[in-house]
């Protein structure tokens, strides 16, 4: 049986989810991954048609929906430029081809792509389903560093900040015709398997096959109108830390979501040593199996295991349970040989530190002590201070923190750049506080390699692996884990859910 409905990844871009256990996270309305519009397949069923959720008040167009259902539904309307496989590579859709030359990408629009009741896809409805994407909810953060697009004869050029040959994983937006978006209450005229009417997904290929629309209006009446029957399908990002055991058939589902350690490098002691010190001795694979009750993959490399790049670095070979003795030769080398307190001392410094996690995600709390536990054992002293959501945004921002356990949603590119570029901050505070006593500008005498090599990767000058070599010589944060959700279909319902979970359908 063909592939059915993948189930939605979001591409939030590269900015920290600071977000609280139950609050709404941004989805992204990424693409699937083998599951093409042009191949004919079709939400699987077998008992009569397929009934999906559906938020009425959040509307259909793909530009403005917000919800989580609806987000799901307009994949199987609008086809995008390209769609993403399993290992996170682009493949044409609309696109006939990509020819990359420095910041800009040439896009062939493949030609005979027929919009419903309306013509073919022109290159000026690419360009028009560029902009409203570009400042949409659910595409505008992974549409940041592409900056423009024009046409150009059956083509259209993107220009981006920086040269990136990973841009196609970006061009992921929907297209639909030219000004047929420009309301929340539009309905757009695409190119998908299925066209929008009363409430219902009809097949362009053969209009007596739909898919029943089921009223709701927040994620709890999804969840309740597939208890009680009402949907044949429920998805959780599981992004509450709730795991609630459903009748059906479960299916674990890939997210992007990177969890990982990150540091205030300005804080006396945290130079490049210590924190490779501290990644060699973190247990992922604990992490992901106890921390994350199995609900996450280990990852100590920037980027989705399950991607074709993570795969070539590794090649299965890649340490994720800790190294206790290869820690300790890093911290004996750094003249971290007696103890002061609770703590090793160089003299100057003390491996004593703080630990910030949002305390309102039981998941990120519990990943954070076994953080602490592990450098505990080692010599450090570690106190974790588990804080409110606010609380601990405000820290983050003010640059009051040693150390933080945060999650980011990344795009298909795998976007890091904002991350790795991103500034430490000195403390705001005008009272003197543990931390900020601790901060110095160590900065001055590391040069932000990183973020440097990175660049040269995304140019396609370097590979993944030689980025990688420099990355772990400064580990500028530390990945842990990368998030998986879960997805519930009914017997009247079969898919496969394994791959990016916000694009359901």
């Amino acid at each position: 049986m063909k592939k059915a409905l993948k189930i939605l990844s979001v591409f939030l871009s590269i900015s920290l989810l600071f977000c609280a256990c139950g609050k709404q996270t941004k989805p992204s309305a990424d693409v699937p991954s083998e599951s093409s519009t042009l191949s004919g397949d079709t939400p699987a069923q077998t008992n009569g048609n397929v009934r999906l959720p559906y938020n009425a008040a959040d509307g259909i167009n793909p530009f403005f929906a917000k919800s989580y259902e609806n987000l799901y539904l307009t994949r199987l309307l609008y086809m995008p430029l390209f769609t993403v496989s399993s290992s996170y590579d682009a493949e044409p859709l609309v696109a006939a081809s990509i020819s990359i030359n420095g910041k800009t990408a040439t896009v062939a629009v493949k030609s005979g792509l027929k919009c419903h009741g309306s013509g073919d896809i022109t290159p000026n409805d690419i360009v028009y389903s560029f902009n409203k994407a570009k400042t949409s909810y659910a595409f505008a953060d992974s549409l940041k560093s592409v900056e423009s697009v024009a046409v150009s004869g059956n083509s259209v050029v993107f220009t981006s900040a920086f040269e990136d040959s990973f841009v196609a994983l970006k061009l992921v937006f929907p297209i639909v015709k030219e000004n047929t978006a420009e309301l929340q209450t539009d309905i757009p005229i695409g190119s998908g398997q299925y066209y929008f009417y009363e409430n219902k997904l009809i097949s362009t290929a053969d209009e007596s096959k739909t898919v029943e629309l089921t009223s709701v209006n927040t994620s709890d009446s999804s969840l309740n109108a597939y208890k009680i029957g009402n949907t044949d399908i429920y998805f959780s990002d599981l992004a509450d830390c709730n795991y609630t055991g459903l009748h059906g058939n479960y299916t674990s589902a890939d997210l992007n979501n990177m969890v990982y350690l990150g540091f205030n490098k300005k804080i006396g002691g945290l130079n490049k040593n210590i924190r490779s010190a501290i990644a060699v001795l973190l247990n992922s694979e604990d992490i992901a199996k106890v921390c994350y009750q199995g609900h996450a993959i280990p990852s100590k490399v920037p980027c989705n295991p399950n991607s074709s790049v993570y795969k070539a670095i590794t090649e299965g070979k890649l340490e994720l349970s800790g190294d206790t003795q290869k820690a300790a030769q890093i911290i004996d080398r750094c003249g971290y040989t007696r103890f002061a307190g609770k703590a090793l001392t160089n003299g100057k410094y003390v491996l004593s530190y703080s630990l910030i996690v949002n305390g309102d995600n039981k998941y990120r709390v519990s990943a954070a002590y076994a953080v602490a536990d592990a450098l505990n054992q080692a010599g450090f002293y570690i106190e974790v201070k588990a804080l409110s959501f606010e609380d601990y945004s405000e820290r983050i921002a003010s640059g009051n923190y040693e150390m933080y356990i945060g999650e980011i949603k990344l795009d298909y590119s795998m976007d890091l750049s904002q991350l790795l570029a991103e500034k430490q901050k000195e403390p705001e505070n005008t009272e003197k506080t543990e931390d900020a006593e601790k901060t110095e500008n160590t900065e001055k005498t590391e040069p932000n390699k990183a973020l440097q090599s990175y660049s040269k990767m995304r140019a396609g000058k370097i590979s993944y692996a030689d980025f990688y070599k420099v990355f772990v010589e400064y580990h500028p944060f530390v990945p842990l884990v990368f998030r998986t959700g879960a997805v519930f279909g009914s017997n009247n319902f079969s898919g496969d859910f394994s791959h990016f979970p916000y694009d359901l359908y």
